[in-house]
């Protein structure tokens, strides 16, 4: 009976192992999937700004009952707030501490309180959601407005390009 035993305790294994793993196997198939079915619009914004990124995490949000696509991508390779439409909302680069305006250093500097700093990102903000008598619409900017972010292990800091803190957040 031992050997019984044994086998039997070797296949529930063999199937719950198995089961885990289309599982899993499951969830990739259906996050790659979320990111093969993206709107032809907001691929194509992708593809024309940053080609050949791979998308590392993607979300899709609402801001006034405005829908849109909030991707990151891999290695280091910034972000990107894209409409349904394929308008790009705004679009992040990672930068270095070198590429920051003095005033922005300054300001960020004085926000980290000596925390150490784990990402710097400038952002071209191309489109706002603008809220008008009750409603929200895209509003796309003749100039892009730029906006640094510093991210620390406990929070993060908005600054704009003159050093004005703009946003706090955790």
């Amino acid at each position: 009976m031992e050997g019984f035993a044994r086998l039997l305790f070797c296949t529930v294994t063999t199937v719950a192992f198995a089961a885990s793993a289309a599982e899993a196997g499951a969830q990739d198939k259906a996050r790659s999937k979320d990111k093969k079915n993206l709107p032809a619009a907001v691929s194509k914004a992708i593809q024309e700004n940053r080609p050949g990124a791979e998308i590392d995490k993607l979300d899709v949000e609402k801001d006034s009952g405005i829908a849109f696509y909030d991707v990151e991508f891999k290695a280091g390779q910034g972000e990107m707030d894209i409409a349904e439409d394929g308008t790009v909302l705004d679009i992040a680069t990672v930068i270095d501490m070198k590429d920051l305006p003095e005033p922005v250093a300054a300001a960020i500097r004085t926000a980290a309180k000596g925390k150490p700093i784990k990402q710097l990102e400038r952002s071209e903000v191309r489109a706002e959601i603008v809220k008008e008598g009750g409603k929200a619409r895209i509003s796309k900017l003749s100039t892009p407005k730029y906006v640094y972010e510093a991210e620390f292990s406990s929070g993060e800091v908005e600054v704009t390009p003159e050093g004005k803190v703009i946003k706090v957040g955790k």
